[in-house]
């Protein structure tokens, strides 16, 4: 049997990942020997660490009481995220931004936040070519003194009896493999080449010539000194991970290490100089050389300017380069040096293993650049002296120096939002014949802005600089501007969840003259079903592009400024970029603050209120809580202001009703306060109930207040009444057939909750079925089915339906997870149910699952560590593998410890005693003290959670098997304590409830007759 591991381990890998500087085995294996003889200082108010001499720490249930587990140490400290400034430029090569970190590395901060994997073609052709082309550093030999090797005893002893001096001899050192370090540049520019750093580090591992292959990244501190890390994501401070050391901590004076640095010599380092100035430093001791992934044609317009010539290497020099170039242009300055600039092929490559490797004076052709001592940087535009270029300037330049493929693909870029992974996609999908290369120059060729912070998941963006986009939009036609944003659309469904509102689908329906209608009182922000929303880029620029092809004319009937906010209001509806929405705040923020008894005061705050309650769901606010708040709050405030002054049975009347109660709506979404839910009720109730929105949105308030009550049927069987009339409206209207599908899903889940026949509930669902033609609708009507099913216990048709609408999910997406959860609950229930049936055998795997894509910090993971223990617990019972019940008992004390809620603590508690009660009695490694302690918190808990029946039966039970573990360890006086405590909470159930466990009930009452008998 194999024991469960110590816990201590993953605090040693935590701390090891938090030390800034590189390990070996050896001296990892160093320090893990002296832990055992160093006594760390404890901070004040902490526990002293283990002495040496003391027991090792057990790995059983006490154990785990006191030590933390490695799954909720701290995360490290969060990226450098500096805001982005105007760069200095230097002829066509130039980003209008810089940034300290990589951009194309995820930050490691973003718990919720997924890698999405995509095929990408090779960033090196030729793979084993290259490899056979660097064969001949196999030859190299650094020109320092070979190392020594161990101490001759026996010539030593015979020297010193011949001579009579003693003087150590040592046996000939062996020739050492060289070493090499790939540093890479992380300035802006670079992302794109992470892949070809990856093949190169790849290439020369295998190659089995150097005895060493580290990569490290070449950062820039704040006052601009070069600093060399092991991430391209910079810590904050000497103590955290991955922090940034000096550059010269990394120069090798033996030569034995070479230097392949990865750079374009566009960034800030080498604009300043301050990265030539560091290769002039290390050249002389160290073989180097510079891999720039830029065209030649190119290399004129960087900071490191190449020429093409002869480079020369002889041992009688000290292996100093001598380089003789082809051109007749100026003498180098005094003190320069040639750095060999290569291009990521086989023939540069292996021309500059030819080089090092040759026996004697080697001379190769090649391409070098000069460094100088005091490097001095390139002069920049002076602020104020000339205005800033135009768009139309700008694309000139960019036409005049890029290659065919770099205007194609800045052309088709155009159209879609500036990430770097949906540029991949659609270069990969719409350029084939295109590569790293073509994206490196769109990238620099002085059009783009970088956008300040990363986005979760997909890095930082980019954007066209004003006027661009739609210039180069002139050269693509509407037709390939629909295919493009397709693409982005399928990378929005695989990155952020089928069930996410994809605003680039909607914009190639508008493109392709389909009709895409918002959901009735839906905006294309909302959240269903807990799907994944996109960053907000990913609804501006396809807004723009269909308002590019498709312009929306202003209504010849209204004039003014209210009448523009009204119509940037419903062209937000129909395309979903924010920016009308800040627009038509500015429009009608005057007409708000007028009199609230004046007509136009009143349509002021109605359009001010619903401009305020649509930038609420905007994702720039949903990210900050206490502006959704106060955003919500003033939207409030001002409908409520319009709907008391408007004219009861008038058209503001019932307009700021409705737009009232979604208000109020959202607010419960916040925070959870059913008085929101009753006060929309309110608004709605008081409005026509002949009106279809009327009827939709009351019946979707009274299911929401069915869904937050601990009895659901009352408002259940309201909510079904007003969504069947509400349906039966819509069909009389003709409504889109997106807006009837949702109103049937939902009268569906009003029907389950009000316990109405199960045979109507699917009829419904299957009229459902008959319109859902998207994903999203899909989803959830094979949700709402499964769960009809389950309440019928038709299992074959709920795990049926179950599996499609997994299917239906993204691999990561949050709703994929709940579902997972809720079914193997619904499993689990049924093989507690039903021991000979196989729903346990599904069940284990299913919550496998969902515990393996749920996010670390996710609240709900306690509840899925229960359901998982309660599962193997329940399969150890079956099939009595005790390696089950050691894991059953580790997650249910983890569950036990971190969940949110009280409900859900007691009942891990609960099982958690039952478990380690279960290990007591098969093979004793956990005491019945610590059985009796899990039971005692489950009694806390269940009463802390309250919530009527349920937590009574809790605080029962747990009370119970309390009293009964406590009579076993030969307490009688606490064990009856117990059992009378359990008795009461039994007579209080028996008061209230006539269904009640009878069983349980009877031997409470033998146990406390037992213990108080003669």
């Amino acid at each position: 049997m194999t024991a469960p591991p110590d816990p201590r381990l993953g605090q040693l890998i935590a701390r090891l990942r938090a030390v800034p500087w590189d390990l070996t085995p050896e001296e990892i294996a160093d320090a893990v020997w002296l832990a055992q003889w160093v006594t760390p200082a404890s901070p004040p108010g902490s526990e002293p660490g283990p002495r040496p001499g003391d027991a090792p720490a057990r790995s059983g249930p006490r154990a785990a009481e006191t030590t933390a587990p490695a799954a909720d140490a701290p995360p490290a400290p969060g990226t450098d995220r500096r805001p982005v400034r105007h760069a200095e430029r230097s002829g066509p090569v130039a980003l209008y931004a810089e940034s300290g970190r990589h951009p194309g590395r995820r930050a490691r901060d973003g718990a919720d936040a997924f890698p999405v994997r995509v095929p990408m073609a090779a960033s090196l052709p030729g793979l084993l070519d290259l490899q056979r082309a660097l064969r001949p550093l196999r030859g190299y030999r650094p020109l320092a003194t070979p190392p020594r090797g161990p101490l001759d005893e026996d010539a030593t002893a015979d020297q010193a009896a011949r001579t009579g001096v003693l003087d150590p001899l040592y046996r000939r050192g062996g020739r050492r493999a060289a070493a090499i370090q790939l540093l890479m540049d992380v300035s802006p520019s670079m992302v794109v080449w992470e892949r070809m750093l990856e093949e190169l580090r790849q290439t020369c591992a295998q190659l089995g010539v150097f005895s060493d292959v580290q990569v490290r990244y070449l950062h820039r501190a704040a006052d601009g000194t070069p600093l060399i890390g092991t991430s391209a994501v910079p810590g904050r401070g000497p103590g955290s991970a991955h922090h940034p050391r000096p550059a010269d901590q990394f120069r090798d004076p033996t030569g034995r290490r070479l230097t392949l640095v990865i750079s374009d010599c566009v960034g800030p380092l080498w604009q300043e100089g301050r990265a030539q100035r560091l290769l002039h430093h290390w050249s002389p001791a160290s073989p180097l050389a510079v891999v720039q992934p830029l065209p030649p044609r190119l290399w004129p317009r960087t900071a490191l300017p190449a020429d093409a010539g002869l480079l020369t290497r002889d041992p009688a020099s000290g292996g100093r380069l001598a380089f003789d170039p082809e051109g007749y242009g100026p003498r180098p300055a005094p003190g320069a040096l040639p750095v060999p600039v290569l291009l990521p092929t086989r023939e540069a490559l292996g021309t500059w293993a030819r080089l090092l490797s040759g026996p004697g004076r080697t001379t190769v052709r090649g391409a070098a650049g000069w460094v100088l001592p005091h490097h001095p940087a390139l002069p920049g535009p002076t602020p104020g002296t000339g205005p800033e270029p135009t768009a139309d300037e700008l694309l000139r330049a960019f036409r005049a120096g890029a290659s065919p493929g770099a205007l194609r693909l800045a052309v088709h870029l155009a159209a879609v939002p500036l990430a770097l992974p949906v540029m991949q996609v659609v270069q990969r999908a719409m350029l084939p014949d295109t590569g790293p290369m073509e994206l490196a120059e769109v990238l620099l060729g002085g059009l783009l802005w970088q956008l300040p912070g990363p986005e979760p998941g997909i890095g930082h963006s980019y954007e066209f600089v004003d006027g661009v986009r739609e210039l180069l939009l002139h050269s693509l036609d509407q037709g390939a501007a629909a295919l493009v944003l397709k693409h982005c659309s399928e990378f929005v469904e695989r990155h952020f969840g089928k069930g996410a509102r994809n605003f680039s689908a909607l914009a190639v329906a508008q493109l392709s003259h389909r009709t895409a209608e918002p959901l009735d009182g839906q905006r294309p922000d909302a959240d269903e079903d807990g799907a994944g929303t996109e960053p907000e880029l990913f609804a501006k620029v396809p807004a723009r592009v269909v308002r590019w092809y498709q312009p929306l004319p202003a209504d010849a009937g209204e004039r003014g400024e209210l009448g523009e906010a009204e119509r940037l209001l419903r062209l937000w509806h129909l395309q979903a970029d924010p920016t009308l929405l800040h627009e038509a705040r500015e429009h009608a923020t005057p007409y708000a603050r007028r009199p609230a008894g004046a007509p136009e005061g009143i349509r002021g705050r109605l359009v001010l209120g619903g401009i305020l309650r649509a930038l609420a769901g905007t994702e720039a606010v949903r990210r900050d809580p206490t502006a959704r708040t106060a955003t919500l709050t003033e939207a409030v405030a001002l409908l409520t202001e319009a709907h008391d002054h408007a004219e009861p049975g008038s058209t503001p009347h019932t307009d700021s009703a409705l737009e009232l109660a979604s208000a109020h709506h959202a607010r419960w979404q916040d925070d959870g306060d059913t008085a929101h839910l009753l006060a929309a009720e309110r608004a709605l109730r008081a409005l026509p109930a002949d009106d279809p929105t009327r009827t939709l949105r009351l019946g979707r308030v009274l299911l929401a207040l069915a869904q937050a009550a601990p009895d659901p049927r009352p408002y259940a069987t309201g909510a079904a009444a007003e969504l069947r009339a509400a349906c039966g409206l819509l069909e009389d209207e003709d409504a889109p057939e997106p807006q009837l599908c949702a109103a049937l899903l939902d009268l569906a889940t009003a029907l389950r909750l009000s316990a109405a026949p199960t045979e109507e509930t699917l009829a419904v669902l299957d009229r459902a079925g008959h319109l859902a033609a998207d994903d999203p609708l899909r989803l959830r009507r094979l949700t709402e089915l499964a769960r009809a099913r389950t309440a019928a216990e038709s299992w074959a048709g709920a795990d049926d339906a179950y599996t499609a609408a997994v299917d239906l999910t993204g691999p990561y997406s949050p709703w994929r997870c709940a579902l997972l959860t809720e079914w193997g609950e619904s499993l689990l229930r049924r093989a507690r149910l039903d021991p000979a049936s196989e729903a346990l055998a599904r069940a284990e795997p299913v919550l496998r699952e969902a515990f393996a894509i749920s996010p670390g910090r996710d609240p709900g993971r306690p509840r899925l560590q229960l359901l998982l223990g309660r599962a193997l617990a329940l399969r150890f019972d079956r099939q009595i593998f005790l390696p089950d019940l050691y894991e059953s008992e580790h997650l249910l004390e983890q569950a036990a410890r971190h969940a949110p809620d009280a409900r859900t603590r007691a009942e891990a508690w609960l099982e958690l005693g039952t478990t380690r009660l279960t290990l007591h009695d098969r093979s004793g490694p956990a005491s019945l003290d610590s059985v009796a302690a899990a039971f005692a918190s489950a009694v806390g808990e269940a009463r802390r959670a309250g919530g009527g029946v349920p937590g009574s039966v809790l605080a029962a039970r747990a009370a119970h098997r309390h009293g009964e573990v406590l009579e076993r360890m030969g307490q009688p006086r606490a064990a009856l304590a117990a059992y009378r405590e359990a008795a009461r909470e039994w007579s209080d159930l028996t008061a209230r409830l006539a269904e009640v466990p009878w069983a349980e009930v009877q031997e409470t009452r033998e146990s406390v007759a037992r213990l108080t008998g003669p």
